[in-house]
């Protein structure tokens, strides 16, 4: 733990990203060709990484690099599948999320991100991902990918952070024509704990009833998506470009849930332990339904190595909900070498 905040403090310290392109580079090429690499993306199906790679190959550099970014957003629950993130109960919470990554040469990858918010005006690190991945990028007519993240919280601040622990996630996607399909599964499992306290007066006695319940959850998804780019360069000098991607997205999905709860009493002054009242176990299952309808828009300008990133995710779930909607934003700044 010591070391991943150590980590964290390091990654935070360093706000900006460069583009892995150079000046010669970017006039060689055209922006249709690099669109979508320079942004953290939070709609996208894949790593904004791994089109960096692919724009590196296409040019014949084999080479590794790193990535060091910092952004803002409210997402909690994944860092990379947003089908998950619009789970979320609550999106008014703001995180910033230093990152650092490694790409090797042969598709291999490895980040780590920390996840910084305040907390009773205090900003404290309250969560941990660490994903190793692979894409294959060899293809220039489609591309593919796959990763695994694990997610590490504090369990004072629990409530705070995602619910699962491990995540996996794979993506397709076409690289040509006007749009672009793609398709990704995800497939995440974790528990979480929840205890409500009730104190009370019984007969002149003091009584606190506790009761604890420990969830443990699976989600499964499915997304297709279209998506196209709009591409303008050179605006302000030679050199510098803005990309627009905006893409549409339709998620089917399945959930299971196990909840296994108990309540315990304790009374008398001291309010001792006394008893467990009662012990219960519950299982829920969703099936695979139709989740979700969503749209995002993704954002970023660059110029020589310097980039900077907005994205926009809004989320229609489709099953009965208290909030249908879920807004998802996110804004990025980083430095790769």
């Amino acid at each position: 733990m010591k070391k991943a905040l150590y980590f964290s403090l390091f990654s935070i310290a360093l706000c900006l990203r460069l583009s892995a392109q150079t000046e010669p580079v970017r006039d060689t090429l055209p922006l249709a060709d690099t669109a979508a690499i320079q942004t953290d993306s939070i709609a996208l199906d894949e790593s904004m990484l791994a089109d960096l790679r692919f724009l590196l190959d296409s040019m014949k550099i084999r080479q590794s690099f790193f990535s060091v970014d910092m952004g803002v957003s409210n997402r909690l629950f994944s860092v990379r599948n947003n089908n998950f993130n619009a789970q979320q109960v609550t999106a008014d919470r703001i995180a910033f999320t230093p990152s650092v990554t490694y790409y090797h040469k042969s598709g291999l990858g490895i980040s780590a991100m920390a996840f910084l918010s305040s907390f009773d005006g205090t900003p404290t690190f309250y969560q941990y991902a660490f994903s190793p991945s692979y894409d294959y990028l060899n293809n220039k007519n489609v591309s593919f990918g796959v990763s695994y993240a694990y997610y590490l919280t504090r369990d004072d601040l629990s409530v705070y952070a995602t619910p699962f622990k491990h995540e996996f996630y794979g993506y397709v996607r076409s690289r040509k024509g006007w749009l672009r399909p793609g398709f990704s599964m995800g497939w995440a499992t974790g528990t979480y704990t929840d205890i409500k306290q009730l104190d009370t007066v019984i007969f002149g006695i003091p009584r606190r009833f506790i009761d604890t319940t420990r969830v443990g959850l699976q989600d499964f998804s499915m997304t297709f998506s279209l998506a196209h780019y709009f591409d303008f360069e050179d605006l302000f000098k030679k050199g510098d470009g803005l990309s627009i991607s905006p893409q549409v997205m339709v998620t089917a999905g399945a959930q299971n849930f196990e909840a296994d709860s108990k309540t315990s009493l304790y009374s008398g002054a001291r309010l001792r332990y006394t008893s467990r009242r009662y012990q219960s176990s519950t299982t829920e299952k969703t099936g695979l339904r139709l989740q979700s309808l969503s749209g995002a828009v993704n954002t970023t300008y660059f110029i020589n190595k310097l980039s900077l990133s907005a994205g926009y995710f809004i989320n229609y779930f489709i099953p009965d909900s208290d909030k249908p909607f879920t807004h998802i934003f996110s804004l990025t700044a980083g430095l790769t070498f």
